[in-house]
């Protein structure tokens, strides 16, 4: 069971993800934990949100390694006060290890499936990370509350 810490600020997360699909299991995830969730479908889409709005965590669908994707990467990258790790959130993409996701500057790799206990731990793991508020608490865990649906 994942037992959720009391942040005292709320947290927000933008998503980058083209398929509706997969945002709605996203959007599942982060009404388990409290948090407003910002969505893109297109990199230029999300460079605008990341522009525009205070973001505690990116959550980055990189399948596509498009020229865009990279273009929006590099420039959420760009400016210091700006910076918000980066969840490299991709299908199972054998060319790329989690250490070559972090050597070009992400703060860490999920491969999907979208499974909300694994996802919520990873993103956790990553504010840990950069010393912000954590998700979870120390407690041995199991994500129970609200996620009975997507199983």
């Amino acid at each position: 069971m994942l037992h959720f810490a009391s942040r005292v600020e709320p947290f927000r997360a933008l998503c980058i993800e083209e398929d509706a699909v997969q945002r709605k299991l996203l959007q599942a995830c982060f009404d388990v934990v409290g948090a407003e969730s910002l969505f893109a479908a297109t990199a230029a889409q999300a460079l605008a949100l990341f522009r525009r709005c205070d973001v505690d965590i990116v959550l980055m669908d990189f399948d596509l390694h498009t020229a865009d994707e990279l273009a929006a990467f590099e420039a959420m990258q760009a400016k210091p006060q700006w910076r918000v790790p980066i969840l490299a959130v991709t299908d199972n993409d054998a060319r790329w290890s989690e250490e070559d996701y972090r050597q070009v500057g992400f703060a860490g790799l999920y491969v999907k499936p979208i499974e909300p206990s694994r996802l919520i731990t990873a993103m956790d793991g990553v504010l840990r990370e950069i010393g912000q508020p954590p998700l979870l608490t120390d407690r041995m865990p199991c994500l129970t509350r609200g996620l009975a649906y997507l199983h």
